[in-house]
């Protein structure tokens, strides 16, 4: 694909990344029972033990707004992945079956991930990353001059 549509510019190619990423990790985490923002709460949630709604909405605010989040959270905990009641102070937490959920939902993230950087070099990737979150930086610093 790139080789057909060198001249787009980044903004294009952040896009259809997110576009793909998206794509393939519902495809693929629906045979856990998963969409790509489910699986990314619960691996949250693995990953910082608890934590509010409110800290939830801000850690995941470029892929869901708070609303959908708030309805995603609801559902997990509908299905008894996630427990907590989503007041300002409670925090969510993964029950034992949201703990084995994540866990059979991790080694397929893996794989996505493996294929996601086939042919990319570490230190490709690396830069990557950095540049894209220079790119971030420059856009958001207080003295905006255009």
């Amino acid at each position: 694909m790139s080789q057909n549509k060198p001249n787009l510019p980044i903004g294009y190619w952040l896009k259809k990344a997110d576009e793909v990423l998206t794509s393939r990790i519902n495809e693929v985490q629906d045979a856990n029972g998963l969409d790509r923002t489910e699986w990314q709460i619960l691996n949250l949630l693995h990953e910082v033990s608890a934590c509010t709604q409110d800290r939830i909405s801000e850690v995941l605010r470029p892929f869901a707004d708070a609303d959908s989040l708030k309805a995603t959270l609801e559902r997990l905990v509908s299905r008894g992945f996630v427990e907590g009641n989503g007041s300002q102070t409670d925090a969510f937490r993964l029950t034992d079956q949201g703990r084995h959920v994540h866990s059979v939902a991790l080694e397929t993230q893996k794989k996505i991930r493996q294929q996601a950087v086939q042919g990319i070099s570490e230190a490709e990737y690396v830069t990557t990353v950095s540049v894209l979150q220079r790119l971030v930086a420059n856009l958001t610093h207080e003295d905006h001059q255009v």
